[in-house]
């Protein structure tokens, strides 16, 4: 179901805007997303509004916050299995964190 949601969001914006996050979304990325909103919601009770990038923003953004190994797990397998676009995205507009450890690494992996 958010699969679909994600998708359907994602083919709302243009191609082109590159301040996008959906767009760029690739099937493993969308899958961490997924997990990592589960976590959140079921141990958190934490739910985010469709309002498509602005809440996988607001959802990245909490999760780096937490001490949760299993949260901060999803949180590293969405981040790894992006798009590269993606995650240089989320380091230069600190979407992150400031103490996050992805927030400081560099573009290579």
């Amino acid at each position: 179901m958010l699969k679909e949601l994600w998708k359907k969001l994602g083919s709302e914006f243009s191609q082109n805007d590159v301040s996008r996050i959906l767009p760029h979304m690739t099937h493993t990325g969308e899958f961490h997303l997924e997990r990592l909103t589960a976590l959140v919601e079921s141990r958190f009770g934490k739910t985010f509004k469709d309002r498509g990038d602005e809440s996988v923003r607001e959802l990245i953004h909490f999760a780096s916050r937490i001490q949760d190994q299993d949260i901060q797990r999803e949180l590293l397998l969405f981040y790894l299995n992006c798009s590269p676009f993606i995650q240089e995205y989320l380091r230069s507009e600190e979407v992150l964190d400031g103490n996050h450890f992805l927030s400081r690494t560099s573009g290579t992996r």
